[in-house]
C-alpha cells in the first residue's frame, strides 16, 4: 500500500473526480481544490509527496501554484496537466517541470509518471 499524498488541482470537476478515483484505487491518498485560490491554501497547509495541476485553472493559474509550491517545497515533484495547445516542452523547459500530460491523456500515462517521481514507501 502506498502512503503518498497527490494534490489534485483542477477547475473540471469530472476530471477531478475521475483522476481521485483512480490514484485512491491505487493507494495514493488524493486531495482536491477546484481552483488556484483552494489550492494555494491546501499547499500552504501541508505538505504533499505530488502535486498534480491544470495550468488553467480560476482565480490563480497552475504555473503561478508552481512557483508557490518551489518556494515552500523546493524538490516537490509537479505535473501540470493542459487541454490548451500550450507547448508541453516549452512550458516544461521554462518552468522546470518534471511531466507535462496532453488532455486528454491516458491514466496508465498518469500513473507511471507518479510512480518515477514518488517512489513507493508503504
Amino acid at each position: 500500500m502506498n502512503e503518498s499524498t497527490i494534490l489534485i488541482v483542477e477547475d473540471d470537476q469530472t476530471v477531478r473526480e475521475v483522476l481521485t478515483d483512480y490514484l485512491s484505487e491505487l493507494g495514493y491518498q488524493v486531495l482536491t481544490a477546484a481552483d488556484g485560490l483552494e489550492g494555494m491554501e491546501k499547499i500552504r497547509s501541508q505538505h504533499y509527496d505530488i502535486l498534480l495541476l491544470d495550468i488553467r485553472i480560476p482565480y490563480v493559474s497552475g504555473l503561478g501554484l508552481l512557483k508557490i509550491a518551489r518556494e515552500l517545497y523546493p524538490d516537490i515533484p509537479v505535473i501540470c496537466m493542459t487541454g490548451y495547445g500550450a507547448s508541453p516542452e516549452r512550458i516544461a523547459a521554462e518552468e522546470q517541470v518534471e511531466y507535462i500530460l496532453s488532455k486528454p491523456f491516458d491514466l496508465k500515462e498518469l500513473a507511471q509518471a507518479i510512480m518515477k517521481l514518488v517512489p513507493e514507501r508503504g
